[in-house]
């Protein structure tokens, strides 16, 4: 008689085999914790990626509205185009390019709003599916905009706004609701007739109302208490407490160059400057710095030693690595680190951080979460930002011919450059 032994198909789902005795090995402990883990990041990413465009169209216009008068119409940058338009300096055509700078500002500006919400929808869905969906945009916009609870002050009940829970009241509802959500979809059983009612009225129905109990009493309580929270130690660590952020996000962001280590300081730092807790600065400053530097390298090698110390093969992908870089990519540099990663990678990590502390005590801060040049624009005190990029990646370029310049001579590298 045959065994039924349950197999695991590729998608996670389990089916039945009769075909083999269950004689194989269990899965290792620590394999299923990866596999879980895996999940979870997918899930995650899948929120991500929806977010991203909608990100990158504001920044772009509200990047556009920024070089409208401070790059075309030559305005003083601590001057606000309002201030600008009250100022009687400015009339006719200029006075509506002004006008349709600011529309622009705040348009692109309210795009960032629809960030956290999008998040919470598609990682949701992700879970849950499509009849997630909705309830998880809702309660990714009760993240950002909480709402309003009765309250007794001085004797009388009034509404009071509670403390935003942010990315964290996101993250915490999308996997809520998705899996809720999963589980009502395997639970509630109908007919064919009345799945399109199932589908379309009553998961939705009860995820919109659990959405809204978890929101209002278990989340946007706990989210907003740690928010506040943070937002009370950081202030009160005051710049120490910036510095070492910027110290721990420079060095993940550096780290394994868009790998998972990159992309959970980046999950971190996303949500602190989509809720204005701390600036991205350091990250995006971080992000650019490896490759522009390994990048310089096979630009400056002969110049400061007289000889290239890579292979002739290196030298497109030191260009293409500086081109990603402006772009906001961080992978061109990967080729280098691969080649030699037990120096490549402290020397990146060190570079970033010493590039990241330069730009933000020069007084560069950056609120927007994009690192490509389209969003420069952006930037308070740009110089700055400039100079601790350039101060890194310098400091990468230089300690890399440095170095392979000393391997070359000891005889423990060797070079093909015919």
């Amino acid at each position: 008689m045959a065994i039924k032994k349950k197999t695991i198909s590729s998608n996670g789902s389990s089916s039945m085999n009769s075909q083999a005795p269950n004689n194989s090995p269990k899965q290792p402990q620590g394999s299923k914790g990866n596999s879980k883990w895996k999940e979870i990041s997918k899930h995650i990413m899948t929120g991500i990626s929806y977010m991203i465009p909608v990100l990158v169209m504001g920044g772009l216009i509200g990047a556009l509205s920024q070089l409208i008068p401070y790059a075309i119409l030559g305005i003083d940058p601590s001057i606000g185009i309002v201030d600008a338009m009250n100022s009687g300096e400015f009339a006719g055509f200029k006075l509506t390019l002004l006008n349709m700078a600011q529309l622009m500002s705040n348009f692109g500006f309210t795009l960032f709003g629809f960030a956290i919400p999008l998040f919470a929808a598609f990682c949701a869905n992700s879970i849950g599916g499509k009849t997630a969906l909705i309830a998880g945009f809702i309660g990714g916009y009760v993240a950002n905009k909480p709402i309003a609870t009765l309250q007794m002050v001085d004797g009388k009940w009034a509404e009071v706004v509670p403390v935003a829970s942010g990315f964290l009241g996101a993250i915490l509802i999308a996997f809520l609701i998705g899996y809720f959500v999963k589980w009502l979809n395997k639970t509630i059983k109908v007919s064919h007739d009345w799945l399109a009612f199932k589908t379309t009225f009553l998961i939705p129905l009860l995820a919109s109302l659990t959405c809204m109990v978890l929101m209002i009493f278990i989340i946007t309580p706990i989210g907003g208490w740690l928010n506040e929270g943070m937002k009370n130690f950081l202030t009160a660590a005051g710049s120490a407490g910036e510095y070492a952020y910027a110290t721990a996000l420079a060095a993940a962001t550096a780290f394994d160059l868009g790998g998972p280590i990159n992309k959970a300081a980046g999950f971190v730092a996303l949500g602190l400057t989509t809720e204005e807790v701390l600036p991205i600065t350091a990250r995006t400053i971080a992000i650019v710095i490896p490759s522009i530097g390994l990048g310089l390298t096979t630009l400056l090698d002969k110049k400061l030693v007289g000889k290239r110390v890579y292979d002739k093969q290196f030298y497109q992908a030191g260009k293409t690595s500086i081109f990603l870089a402006f772009m906001g990519i961080s992978e061109g540099a990967i080729p280098f680190a691969l080649e030699r990663p037990g120096f490549v990678i402290p020397l990146n990590i060190v570079g970033a951080i010493i590039g990241a502390l330069t730009g933000i005590t020069l007084g560069a801060v950056q609120w927007f979460p994009e690192s490509a040049i389209w969003a420069w624009p952006l930037v308070n005190n740009l110089l700055g930002y400039i100079v601790g990029i350039a101060v890194g990646a310098l400091f990468v370029a230089i300690g890399n011919i440095l170095y392979r310049n000393k391997l070359i001579k000891e005889g423990k590298l060797v070079v093909n450059n015919d």
